[in-house]
């Protein structure tokens, strides 16, 4: 087998890379009016039209009109206040929305709100969701293990077993990286190394030298009769894909699945998904790889091209029986975007003759994923969970910063606690309007006793909890209301074993290289930014 190149040298051979990722005017166009920002402008420019429509038609048939408008404004806010799985502060803001903008106001809500589909989508939803809920079984004794040795991980381990149906196991083999050029190599091998399958699953794809590097593995699998699956977020990949991308690899024999692809239809419910994406990131390997965190496909997330600074991202691999947890999430997307069925138990491995070591030293895994359609929220959840057991300290990582009042309470109650209870946000943000927000959350953490530390080389991209040395969470889920209530997010805990270790010597000598803001700093910015900050987080449910 030839050598491995690393990174920098293929970035150094493809100058013309960051050219060939330049979106078209046109495609630049089409994203703007897509945006949630182009659309709530759009409705607040015809409820403007409306209103003063209205004015004129008042003098013959207002009370008419008046009436229509009252029925419908409150026909949409029963709907939004009777959920009982929405979080108050996400009421809050689409109740005002859909007052201050009748009728458009509750067009937005249907589009980019209301959590829901389709009958026809449920129902296949469902079937996939018992299929892969039957053949996910917890071994009794890794769990009476796990709680035998820690009463409060075995507590939260029974929480995403019972209601995300994932089961602990012992952590065969992990490994964690903290940088994207860490965890490439490591990656390319394994792939190179396949003999049976390669399955892959990410938010974001973009060519360049990452995923032509990626590609050029994919082929010589193919030709090996290697079955190989892509699969891709039709949003998320939207503009950093040329148009056809999908028949291109086709052709090449690998297979494409594009999870609730945007298009043109006569039929409104084929939009119901459109505000839930698939935010997960995940390679499988032959059932006994998996490589998994916060990495799409695209070139700064190795950092062979420079945006907002250094990419700070974080990523792991696990081998052995949880493994098949992580086949089975993609399965199940990939059943869904198909409208296949998939035999799962052709999946599953024999288990380990003898099984490992059942010890916080060597470690439990338990990989899981989240749904926005199923009543419960799962990563918020788990995360909720770290906070309520912590100790000593609690280090969390996240590139976006948007709170709802339970993560606000439990955060502010563990500092008071006299819990260490450190953030990491990004120095260089990628979303200006978003890490407004961000920053609108930090006097209120701050004056609680968190601390709150902005990663200065450059954007922080890695979602991860770690505390008391015993537990940690790394996977997709940023700490938003995307993430935690809308999308489709994978994640994987780890109770004891190395990676908590590692992981936290990571998250240590990320604060070494940060700047830790004061609240003194967050009392001194001008009146129109803390306005600005103040209309923005109100509506921070839709960023």
């Amino acid at each position: 087998m030839p050598p491995q190149t690393p990174p920098d040298t293929l970035a150094a051979d493809r100058p013309t890379d960051k050219k060939r990722s330049t979106p078209s005017l046109f495609r630049r166009i089409v994203r703007v009016v897509l945006s949630k920002t182009f659309l709530a402008a759009l409705l607040a420019l015809l409820q403007i039209v409306v209103f003063f429509g209205l004015i004129y038609w008042f003098a013959n048939i207002g009370a008419m009109a008046y009436g229509a408008i009252t029925v419908i404004t409150v026909l949409v806010l029963v709907v939004v206040l009777e959920k009982d799985d929405l979080n108050p502060a996400y009421k809050l803001m689409w109740t005002l929305v859909i007052l201050l903008m009748p009728i458009f106001g509750a067009v937005f809500y249907l589009v980019w709100g209301h959590r829901t589909v389709p009958r026809k989508k449920r129902r296949l939803l469902l079937e996939i969701d018992a299929r892969t809920k039957a053949t996910l079984r917890q071994d009794n004794a890794v769990m009476d293990a796990l709680k035998q040795q820690d009463d409060h991980l075995a507590q939260s381990a029974h929480y995403l077993l019972q209601n995300a149906s994932s089961p602990v196991y012992p952590a065969t083999h992990t490994e964690y990286y903290p940088l994207g050029e860490d965890f490439f190599p490591r990656f390319l091998d394994s792939i190179k190394a396949a003999e049976k399958y390669i399955f892959m699953q990410y938010y974001i794809w973009e060519e360049g030298v990452m995923l032509d590097a990626t590609l050029q593995v994919l082929q010589e699998k193919v030709a090996e009769g290697v079955d190989v699956r892509l699969m891709w977020d039709g949003f998320g990949s939207l503009f950093t894909l040329p148009p056809g991308y999908d028949k291109k690899l086709r052709a090449m024999g690998i297979q494409v699945a594009v999870f609730s692809p945007l298009e043109l239809t006569t039929h409104v419910s084929d939009y119901a998904m459109l505000n839930h994406r698939d935010h997960r990131k995940l390679t499988v390997v032959d059932g006994t790889v998996a490589f998994s965190g916060g990495l799409n496909v695209a070139d700064e997330y190795i950092n062979v091209k420079e945006r907002f600074g250094v990419w700070k991202d974080t990523s792991f691999m696990v081998c052995g029986p949880a493994v098949y947890s992580m086949v089975t999430t993609f399965l199940h997307a990939w059943d869904y975007a198909t409208a296949t069925v998939t035999n799962l138990e052709d999946y599953r491995l024999p288990a380990p003759v003898p099984p490992p070591p059942l010890t916080l030293e060597n470690g439990f895994v338990q990989p899981y994923w989240d749904s926005p359609l199923d009543g419960e929220n799962v990563s918020e959840n788990a995360y909720l969970n770290i906070l309520r057991h912590a100790h000593n300290y609690v280090y969390i990582s996240t590139p976006y910063l948007i709170l709802d009042n339970e993560m606000i309470t439990n955060l502010t109650l563990a500092a008071k606690s006299g819990v260490d209870v450190r953030i990491l946000t990004p120095g260089i943000p990628d979303k200006p309007k978003v890490f407004m927000v961000t920053q609108s959350y930090y006097p209120v953490l701050l004056r609680s006793g968190v601390r709150i530390f902005e990663y200065t080389p450059g954007f922080n991209h890695a979602k991860m909890y770690v505390s008391d040395d015993k537990v940690a969470i790394i996977g997709s889920a940023n700490m938003d209301y995307r993430s935690l209530y809308l999308h489709f997010e994978n994640c994987a805990s780890f109770y004891g074993g190395i990676i908590v270790g590692q992981a936290k010597a990571d998250m240590e000598a990320s604060f070494a290289v940060a700047h830790e803001v004061s609240y003194e700093e967050t009392q001194n910015i001008s009146l129109f930014r803390r306005i600005a900050q103040i209309v923005a987080r109100f509506f921070a449910p839709l960023l």
